[in-house]
């Protein structure tokens, strides 16, 4: 080869090797990729929000330089998820209803996350209630983040001037006798006579209770109310081990004929389908005595007429004479996305136990939580105890300290609800839940708007059949 070739060649190596040294060097020396972690999850709704939820973000950031949280506000749709899924576009870590998550693990949606909540030490400290809903055969199908359930909202100065209630001598309103039972109408048949006296008391310019139809949420109301008459379970096994739904019983009857009294006594403001502040404005405006609200919404629905603190109270819901008090448990998680890789499933943990999420009792963990209670407290919001999802004590004493030293409501107010909180929880249906709630609007809507023509005993088996053959039938006999 002449030299003036074997000259070029050479050169030419040593110029590759110095570009790919170059390259080398130049990768060495900039940061490696950061892991990019979409969050899904209720940022408040006020700007002081926004920018606490950012401070937050971006000290997370500074403190684990190895991530980037990209906001993605999500709340899950069971209807939408399947395509959100399949096109990625569900958020890494995002709040969800604990309802869905069985069925969210089931078709590819989220992660079993129970080696990571074990490995936090968060596993046994999970309110058992709760793990139980959200576990199977030892997987766990989120973090418990929120658990609530359906209360009585009391219109006191209301039912007071209608002489259902009486005060005492500061002003206060009176609740419980002497032996500490309750003086307000704690069954069905006290609140029909308590609405009764409501309307006679105000010449028809008020009601006894708003119970309004129109979507699942109210359909939800209308199942509570069917346990309070004693009901048990509405979807069970016939003989043969099939799967159906039940709805001929005493129960489930009693519950229709009280909401058609209450409707052909005009003691019912059954508007069509209404948000959680509607039912406050009309209290603000002396229109009804009584209201049904879970508990995760109550300060949502005050935010709008916080001038109606001191003037309510929530209590548990309504019974049948000798039918203890239960309310369907409800609950959210914090999901992880099966598309997580172990990197983005690592940092979304961090992520909540940096924020305060976990049962993690130390310095600085309560951030949240603080200023979710602190912000209420300054806005004159009600401000409610947290229904604990950890069974710590370190953690319980912790949430107790904070809500005591923002707590604006009388306690005797609300004690009963929150202090018996945990034994009247219930699990709800075991299958066609949705559905099932969509059924009991339908049915006990023709109650409140034809209680003169609607035949209860065709209404009930109807939907039994109907209901059955749709949801129920493909279930196996093992499940």
């Amino acid at each position: 080869m002449p030299k003036k070739s074997i000259k070029f060649t050479l050169c030419a190596a040593i110029s590759a090797l110095c570009v790919c040294a170059c390259a080398v060097l130049s990768s060495c020396g900039s940061a490696p990729p950061k892991t990019r972690i979409a969050i899904g999850m209720w940022q408040g709704s006020s700007v002081y929000d926004a920018e606490f939820y950012e401070e937050r973000i971006a000290a997370f950031e500074e403190a684990y330089p190895q991530y980037e949280i990209e906001v993605s506000p999500y709340v899950y749709d069971p209807e939408t998820a399947v395509a959100k899924f399949a096109s990625g576009q569900l958020p890494i870590l995002f709040e969800m209803d604990a309802s869905y998550a069985r069925g969210a693990y089931r078709n590819g949606h989220i992660r079993d996350v129970s080696a990571e909540l074990k490995a936090l030490g968060w596993l046994d400290k999970a309110d058992a209630f709760f793990l139980e809903e959200i576990s199977d055969g030892g997987r766990v199908y989120g973090v418990p983040a929120e658990q609530y359930a359906a209360g009585m909202v009391l219109n006191l100065p209301l039912l007071c001037e209608a002489g259902v209630i009486g005060q005492d001598a500061q002003g206060g309103y009176i609740l419980y006798d002497a032996q500490g039972e309750p003086l307000y109408p704690d069954t069905f048949s006290e609140l029909l006579a308590a609405s009764e006296a409501v309307v006679r008391h105000t010449s028809g310019g008020a009601y006894g209770a708003m119970i309004p139809s129109g979507d699942a949420d109210c359909g939800r109301l209308f199942l509570d109310m069917v346990y309070n008459f004693g009901s048990e379970r509405l979807e069970q096994r016939d003989e043969a081990g099939n799967w159906r739904l039940v709805l001929n019983t005493d129960a489930f009857g009693d519950a229709m004929r009280w909401v058609r009294s209450m409707s052909l006594e005009g003691c019912i403001d059954h508007s069509a389908q209404y948000g959680v502040e509607d039912w406050a404005a009309a209290m603000a405006a002396g229109e009804i005595a009584v209201a049904f609200c879970r508990s995760d919404s109550l300060s949502t629905a005050l935010a709008a007429e916080p001038g109606l603190n001191g003037s309510i109270a929530f209590v548990p819901m309504p019974s049948a004479e000798g039918v203890n008090s239960s309310s369907v448990w409800g609950g959210t998680v914090f999901a992880v996305s099966s598309r997580a890789d172990s990197a983005q499933t690592e940092g979304a943990f961090l992520f909540l136990q940096f924020m305060g999420y976990g049962p993690d009792a130390g310095e600085g963990t309560f951030s949240v939580v603080e200023h979710n209670i602190r912000e209420r407290s300054r806005q004159g919001v009600p401000v409610f105890p947290v229904l604990s999802v950890w069974e710590d004590e370190a953690y319980e004493a912790h949430l107790r300290a904070v809500y005591t030293e923002f707590q604006n409501v009388d306690a005797a107010y609300i004690r009963e609800f929150y202090d018996g909180f945990d034994a009247r929880k219930r699990s709800g249906e075991p299958h066609a839940r949705e559905e099932l709630y969509t059924l009991l609007d339908s049915l006990f809507d023709k109650m409140l708007f034809d209680a003169t023509t609607s035949n209860i005993v065709t209404l009930i088996a109807d939907g039994e059949r109907e209901f059955t053959e749709r949801y129920l039938s493909g279930i196996g006999s093992g499940e």
